[in-house]
C-alpha cells in the first residue's frame, strides 16, 4: 500500500470512498489526512484501527496518529490561492503535467487556462491530498471553431522557418505573444493554419496534487504566458 513508503502526499483508499493522505512526519509519528464523500460517514478513530488491516506494517501508522491529526487541519476553501502539480491526459493519449517543473499557482474557484473545468475540486482537500477529474470537452478546451482556420501571409513566417503540414509551429500574433498553430496548408504567398486550440474537441482527466495553500486571493489569478 501507499501508506507504507511513509513519504508525504501517498495515500491509501478504505472501502473505496474514504481516502487517508500522509500528510507530514514528524519522528516515528505521521500526521494524516482523512477526506471522504459528504454521504459517507467517517469514524477517525474506526479509520486508525482499520489501517493496519489495509496493508500496514508500519506500527507508527497505528500507535500514535490519532494524537497527531486533527479535524482542524487546514482545508481548502473557495477563493484560496493554492499551488498544485498536475498530469492532464487527452482523448488521444496525449499527457500533460508539471512534472519536473514548480507547482502551479491558482485560485480556487477561479478557472485557470492550464485547468479548464477544474471549478470547486480542490475545495475541502488538505495539503498533500490529490482528486480527479473528468472534464468533458465543453469545459475542456471546447469544440473546434470553423472560423479558426485562417489563410494567413507567407510573410508572418520566418522565410527560413520550416512549415511541414500538419505540425505545430508558433506565430508571432498581432499582440506580440507567439501562440501555437497547426499548418494545413502551404503556398507561395499564402499559409493555411488551424488557430484552434490544440486540445480542443477532446475531453480530458485530470488529477491534481495540492502541494501548498496560502492566504486567500486579494486580486486577479495569475495567468500563464
Amino acid at each position: 500500500m501507499l501508506v507504507l513508503t511513509r513519504r508525504v502526499g501517498e495515500e491509501i483508499v478504505i472501502d473505496g470512498a474514504i481516502r487517508v493522505t500522509v500528510v507530514a512526519l514528524k519522528g516515528e509519528n505521521v500526521r494524516l489526512g482523512v477526506t471522504a464523500p459528504a454521504s459517507v460517514r467517517v469514524d477517525r478513530k474506526e479509520v486508525h484501527e482499520r489501517l493496519p488491516a489495509s496493508g500496514s506494517r508500519d506500527p507508527s501508522l497505528a500507535a500514535g496518529v490519532a494524537s497527531q491529526e486533527s479535524s482542524s487541519m487546514q482545508k481548502v476553501q473557495q477563493g484560496d490561492r493554492v499551488q498544485v502539480h498536475y498530469v492532464k491526459r487527452f482523448q488521444d493519449g496525449t499527457v500533460a503535467s508539471t512534472r519536473h517543473r514548480a507547482p502551479l499557482a491558482l485560485t480556487v474557484g477561479v478557472d485557470h487556462p492550464s485547468l479548464p473545468g477544474l471549478g470547486l475540486a480542490l475545495v475541502g482537500l488538505a495539503r498533500g491530498a490529490r482528486t480527479t477529474v473528468k472534464v468533458p470537452t465543453e469545459r475542456a478546451y471546447g469544440a473546434p471553431d470553423s472560423a479558426r482556420v485562417r489563410r494567413l501571409a507567407r510573410a508572418r513566417f520566418p522565410k527560413d522557418q520550416p512549415l511541414p503540414i500538419g505540425k505545430w509551429v508558433r506565430l508571432l500574433n498581432r499582440r506580440g505573444r507567439r501562440r501555437l498553430v497547426r499548418v494545413l496548408e502551404v503556398h507561395a504567398d499564402k499559409v493555411v493554419v488551424d488557430a484552434n486550440h490544440r486540445w480542443a474537441g477532446q475531453a480530458m482527466e485530470v488529477e491534481v496534487r495540492l502541494i501548498a495553500i496560502n492566504a486567500p486571493a486579494t486580486g486577479p489569478d495569475l495567468r500563464e504566458p
